[in-house]
């Protein structure tokens, strides 16, 4: 008897249950959501560009012969996608609008208070940002393509650029209500073979007398971030100063890459050259930048012995020395540098992806 009335009871269950499940299943034939527009764009969580998106694009782009795509060394783009959220593949044509946003001010005055020496620059002068950007119906993203000049004149990494852009309201679609995603601050750092964080623990500085003599003990610096200014040319700030440095304008060196032509590649050995270093004395005449001898370089690159699709290239800047006197950390004094040395540079690269979406030194 009861085992009569369990199957009756289950019966009866799954009969009132019927109905609910098939309402269930019609709902996936709809829209779960809105089809907001939104940027790709992630923000960093930690280095020293905290609360942007800091994205690494080639100096220059090229074709596929290896000339400039927009006919001069500087000129670059970045394609950002643009997404279209929801459960079901995008119903409509949509012409999305895009505009400057003017947030940068914000941005500002929230990370750094009223310390506007260490802002954030617009970037946007710099830049050429299409007004709109079209997805097809069915397609759920599109790519923005933002031009950027990085050869600009007016365009100095000595100071930190971001460009702020916005999905500007439009017919047939919705912006993102969440923040963030339908604006986008992005930190675009030009790259090259030569630019990123050097290992620098055997570029020794110490302080010498005016005839260049020790004074002190040397000291290993640990690393030297150099910034892409060419395509084969870099800048650097001398002995310990960096990024966060206040004075570092006071403090910058070039360094210019040439290669040797007349080298034959090896098995390990892709290039090699000279590296001749400068300053601009319009900068800092106190400087007193000279760089002794002929540093050299040479980029290594080998097959990684367990997974041979990464490809392991190594820039080895040798033989550096060169002396400098700093008159402004400590005004009134004039302090003597020598700093001396090796630095050193590895990239372990994916073979099967591409290699900006692999370049990080922040």
């Amino acid at each position: 008897m009861f085992k009569i009335k369990s199957i009756f009871s289950f019966g009866l269950l799954a009969a009132v249950a019927m109905p609910a499940l098939t309402s269930c299943n019609d709902d996936w034939k709809e829209e779960q959501y809105k089809d907001f527009v939104s940027f790709k764009a992630p923000l960093d969580t930690q280095g020293t560009a905290v609360g942007v998106t800091t994205v690494y694009v080639p100096y220059t782009r090229v074709d596929e012969n290896g000339q400039p795509l927009y006919g001069q060394e500087g000129m670059s783009h970045y394609q950002l996608p643009v997404l279209i959220a929801g459960s079901l593949d995008n119903p409509n044509d949509k012409t999305v609008n895009i505009a400057h946003s003017d947030t940068l001010d914000i941005l500002n005055v929230e990370r750094f208070g009223h310390r506007s020496e260490v802002y954030y620059h617009d970037m946007w002068d710099f830049t050429e940002v299409p007004s709109t950007v079209y997805i097809p119906k069915g397609q759920n993203s599109a790519l923005l393509n933002i031009k950027v000049d990085f050869a600009d004149p007016g365009f100095d990494q000595i100071d930190r650029y971001i460009l702020p852009i916005t999905v500007a309201p439009g017919a047939g679609y919705e912006r993102n209500p969440r923040k963030n995603y339908a604006t986008a601050m992005l930190r675009l750092l030009p790259y090259t073979d030569f630019s990123g964080i050097y290992q620098a623990g055997n570029l020794l500085y110490n302080i010498v007398t005016e005839d260049h003599a020790d004074e002190g003990v040397s000291a290993g610096l640990s690393t030297v971030q150099t910034y892409a200014c060419g395509q084969n040319k870099v800048f650097f700030y001398a002995g310990n100063n960096d990024e966060k440095s206040l004075l570092r304008r006071n403090f910058r060196i070039y360094a210019e890459f040439e290669k040797d032509e007349t080298f034959v590649p090896s098995t390990d050995v892709k290039e090699c050259g000279t590296c001749r270093m400068y300053v601009d004395s319009s900068e800092n005449p106190e400087l007193n930048f000279e760089q002794v001898g002929e540093a050299s370089y040479k980029i290594l690159e080998s097959e990684d012995a367990v997974q041979t699709y990464i490809v392991r290239r190594t820039m080895i800047v040798q033989d550096i020395e060169y002396y400098y006197t700093d008159t402004k950390t400590a005004p009134g004094s004039a302090i003597i540098y020598k700093v001396a040395g090796t630095m050193t540079m590895e990239r372990k690269l994916n073979t099967q992806m591409p290699e900006e979406d692999q370049i990080i030194w922040d």
